[in-house]
């Protein structure tokens, strides 16, 4: 989990803070359900006060062991995540003309957790491909055209769409 301490940060309007850090982030969801990361997720974050909050941006690293959506093959993806959030004292009012997403934080530190899976999963690729050019598996034997090339003959046409088949030769 991922806790920033803030509290000299606190104390000196305009102060700037640069941290580095790896940290093991819960399981991120996904559509083909969860995402496994190979190693923790690297942070690279400039935190800055102005004043009544603390805003904090920079980049997640992370890398997941997922499979290609067109081989099935398993491989390590790579990504960074762009972060930036602006968290205000809960324990002061709120700040004036503070936007929506601002988010409160209690203490001396505060828990970029939430922040960072959002970030991660905006960021998530439609579809993991391991290769540009992935040539995925036959559909009618389930051969890796990326190893071999299969002697299936994949041109039949649905009955259904026959008629449309007729339209495009000529």
């Amino acid at each position: 989990m991922p806790l920033l301490d803030v509290e000299q940060l606190k104390k000196d309007k305009g102060r700037r803070m640069r941290v580095s850090f790896e940290e093991t982030l819960p399981p991120i969801a996904a559509e083909g359900g969860k995402i496994n990361r190979t190693k923790p997720a690297r942070f690279e974050l400039l935190l800055t006060n102005i004043g009544n909050a603390i805003t904090v941006e920079g980049t997640i690293n992370v890398e997941f062991a997922v499979r290609c959506d067109r081989c099935l093959k398993e491989f390590t993806c790579s990504m960074a995540a762009g972060f930036a959030e602006t968290y205000y004292d809960a324990a002061q009012p709120p700040p004036g003309g503070a936007e929506e997403d601002w988010i409160p934080y209690s203490g001396d530190s505060i828990d970029i957790t939430p922040e960072a899976k959002s970030a991660i999963t905006v960021n998530l690729p439609m579809r993991f491909i391991c290769l540009e050019d992935c040539r995925g598996l036959c559909p009618v034997c389930g051969t890796d055209l990326n190893k071999e090339q299969c002697k299936c003959n994949r041109d039949q046409v649905d009955p259904r769409l026959a008629k449309l088949q007729e339209l495009l030769k000529s």
